[in-house]
Parts: structure tokens; C-alpha cells; sequence
């Protein structure tokens, strides 16, 4: 008898399992060299913070599922193929194939250098150029925690954010502050855009 009772909780398992949304999605994340992108990545998948820079080259993939609720309260599985594009010039070449098919953007940039916050718009455009303006999209400011270096206050993001049409995070890859926070929130749109845009 408790035998039998065991395969009936192991079958209810399996059939809420199978109940479960699963959702594969690209995301490409964008802005200039040294910024973080990497970094946030590292930090999100593995919780490690590499302090010597490396930059990308070309683009490096990394999968990550995210496991959400959609607006019903129920457990979604998302399974994120985050795009890590590389910022430098000579790769611009390369871009389009990178982003195309993207089902969302992350845009970075470095709090402590007004260059990288000039060029998001310039990011922004190219995704746009590419067949990217319905998709949604998530400013990041990064290095936070370098507070004496700050140069990019918060009215100036939340204009910019406001411009894009799209929410920010102030994030810092060395402390994890507002990592998780910001891809969970990043899965949680995408289910609901896929969701939406499937009907």
C-alpha cells in the first residue's frame, strides 16, 4: 500500500512538472568595452567576480535558466541564451548576425564613465537598425560601488530610461547588488512579452 501511494505523489510530480511553462530565449547584451557585461553575467551565473579585465572577442554564449512566476502565480522555467556581444570597434562587423533573432536587450554602461552613457543611445540604434524596436529591454547602470567615481546620476538614467521606454537597475558585478533582481525581472518580462505576443 505505501508503495502504491508513492508511485501516485511520483505520477502528480511528473504531471505538475510537465504543467510547468518552458520558455528558450536569446538576449543580447550590448554597450561599450569594459563597461561590466561580462562581469554581470559571471556574477549572475556563477556568483564570481574576476577583478582582471579580459575583453570579449567577438561574442561569448552563456545559458542560464531563470525560474519565474508568471501574472497567474504559476512556476515558469526560463531558459536564457545570453548573447555577450563584444564592444570593441573591429567587431562592429559582426553585429548583425549577433543580433539577429534576439527576443530581448540589455543595454550596460559604467556610472563612472560618460562615454559609455553617451553611447547607449548609439547601441540602442544599432539593435533598432537590426529589427530589434519591439522587443523588451532593460538599462543597466554598473560599478555602482565605486560612489567617489560617480559621474552619471540617477535623473540622468531615469531620462534616458524614460527616452528607451524601458526600466534601469543600478547594479554593481563586485558586490552582486541588484544582480538577481535584474534578470529575474528581465525572465519575468520576456515570459509575459511571449506570452502576449503568442496569442
Amino acid at each position: 500500500m505505501p508503495e502504491n501511494n508513492a508511485n501516485i505523489i511520483d505520477d502528480k510530480e511528473k504531471i505538475i512538472f510537465k504543467g510547468k511553462t518552458e520558455l528558450i530565449t536569446k538576449i543580447i547584451v550590448i554597450g561599450d568595452p569594459a563597461v561590466g557585461k561580462t562581469s554581470l553575467l559571471t556574477k549572475f551565473t556563477s556568483n564570481k567576480f574576476e577583478k582582471k579585465y579580459l575583453p570579449t572577442v567577438g561574442v561569448n554564449i552563456v545559458k542560464e535558466p531563470v525560474e519565474v512566476q508568471d501574472r497567474k502565480g504559476k512556476n515558469a522555467l526560463v531558459n536564457i541564451m545570453f548573447w555577450d556581444i563584444a564592444g570593441q570597434p573591429q567587431f562592429y562587423m559582426l553585429h548583425k548576425p549577433y543580433f539577429k533573432g534576439a527576443d530581448a536587450m540589455i543595454l550596460v554602461f559604467d556610472v563612472t564613465r560618460s562615454s559609455t552613457f553617451s553611447n547607449v543611445k548609439n547601441w540602442h540604434n544599432t539593435a533598432i537598425k537590426y529589427g530589434l524596436s519591439g522587443i523588451p529591454k532593460i538599462l543597466i547602470a554598473n560599478k555602482i560601488d565605486l560612489e567617489k567615481k560617480i559621474k552619471i546620476i540617477v535623473p540622468m538614467i531615469q531620462h534616458l530610461a524614460d527616452e528607451l521606454n524601458c526600466p534601469y537597475f543600478e547594479t554593481s558585478a563586485l558586490t552582486g547588488k541588484n544582480v538577481k533582481p535584474l534578470f529575474e525581472s528581465l525572465a519575468r518580462k520576456l515570459l509575459e512579452f511571449k506570452q502576449r505576443t503568442s496569442k
